[in-house]
């Protein structure tokens, strides 16, 4: 079992199917036609190229619009498949889902806050940090003395006594920009939620 594609533009050169082998090879350009005559011989060049055997593959993922193949493996390791052409790219996915064995395909459509999930935790974090911060530094407006346990100040607690002591409009300056940033951020991942398309490869 030999297939092979050879792609132009911001993509990996070669992409390889060789047996229970997926190949990525990344020749210079004037090499290229000579990579591709050694793979359809069952061959594998010396240099430049990165094999996963089929057997390590855990999941394949692709989100609508990106130019890439995210490929999960053993370890907990992630490799890119990256395409231009979004013809070819999907042409690639469907080989590999025809081809890969014990595996099972479905569509992974992100409901708006799960697409939103990691800015609106930072929203939230960044919002307790604020008002902890704020309500130190009008302590420390209106007199009150505050310190750090054991005097560690490198510490959460000693950040935040660091930022209430620039006093109370400069908090505000300073926090609004990053929660400002978190809820864009959430409101545009929320909009746009993405669409993957998952290959998950059962181990038996």
């Amino acid at each position: 079992m030999v297939k092979i594609w050879k792609n132009e533009g911001k993509s990996d050169k070669i992409i390889a199917v060789v047996d229970n082998m997926l190949y990525k090879c990344t020749p210079k350009e004037e090499d290229a036609d000579e990579f591709v005559r050694i793979l359809k011989r069952k061959d594998i060049p010396e240099k430049n190229v990165f094999g996963i055997p089929f057997s390590y593959i855990k999941e394949l993922r692709h989100q609508k619009g990106k130019d890439y193949i995210q490929i999960f493996f053993r370890g907990n390791s992630e490799e890119h498949l990256r395409i231009a052409d979004p013809a070819r790219l999907q042409e690639v996915f469907e080989y590999l889902k025809e081809t890969l064995p014990n595996s099972k395909y479905f569509i992974d459509e992100y409901k708006p806050l799960r697409a939103g999930k990691k800015p609106l935790i930072a929203l939230l974090v960044v919002s307790i940090l604020f008002i902890w911060t704020l309500y130190i530094a009008i302590g420390l407006q209106s007199g009150e003395e505050y310190d750090v346990a054991g005097h560690r100040y490198n510490s959460f607690a000693g950040i935040v006594l660091m930022f209430a002591s620039l006093g109370v409009k400069n908090v505000i300056l300073i926090y609004t920009p990053l929660m400002a940033i978190a809820i864009l951020s959430f409101t545009l991942k929320a909009r746009n939620p993405p669409v993957m398309q998952r290959l998950i490869i059962s181990r038996r």
